[in-house]
């Protein structure tokens, strides 16, 4: 059970998976929640298929930073609009969460363990922040809630592109 709880939390555990996470939830929680059952559920499917298929992407952390800014963009510039481009990056961000989701190698059974407090981690941490991001635009429908979103998308976004900056000098470095 132990693989389990440590899978639970993996999602949350590093930068890139936390900021591409909050940004996915924030462009999914700008639109109505009519069209947020389809974010969700393109999330699900796509993480699912990331961690099915494992394709072990090198530099999967520069990956995560680009895409999130990219998501808090979007997020940003356009809440609540521009649905086929959220669904798509919905689906390789979460593509992207499933595939950094799979453990190192191990007995088969603890693996599997682990994959599953992954999903489960990660599907209901992206759930519980749209439905918290919904139910405060539903609770306050004043103008500078909407507002106070885009700000925490760019923030984010510039968080992340930040830290892409940064992990590209290391990499420069190195070489």
């Amino acid at each position: 059970m132990e693989g389990f709880y440590v899978g639970l939390l993996h999602p949350f555990s590093t930068p890139p998976q936390a900021l591409l996470l909050l940004g996915l939830a924030l462009g999914a929680g700008g639109f109505k929640t009519a069209r947020v059952q389809w974010l969700l559920g393109s999330f699900l499917v796509a993480s699912l298929g990331g961690l099915m298929l494992a394709f072990g992407f090198e530099e999967l952390d520069a990956t995560m930073f680009a895409l999130a800014f990219v998501v808090c963009s979007v997020a940003a510039l356009f809440p609540g609009k521009l649905f086929p481009v959220a669904l798509a990056l919905i689906g390789v961000g979460a593509f992207l969460i499933g595939d950094a989701s799979v453990p190192d190698e191990g007995p088969p059974r603890d693996r599997l363990f682990t994959m599953s407090g992954s999903m489960v981690g990660a599907n209901m941490g992206m759930l519980y922040l749209v439905g918290i991001f919904l139910l405060i635009k539903e609770r306050f429908p004043q103008p500078w809630v909407g507002t106070a979103f885009r700000v925490a998308a760019a923030w984010i976004g510039a968080v992340s592109l930040l830290m892409l900056a940064l992990g590209l000098s290391e990499i420069t470095r190195s070489i």
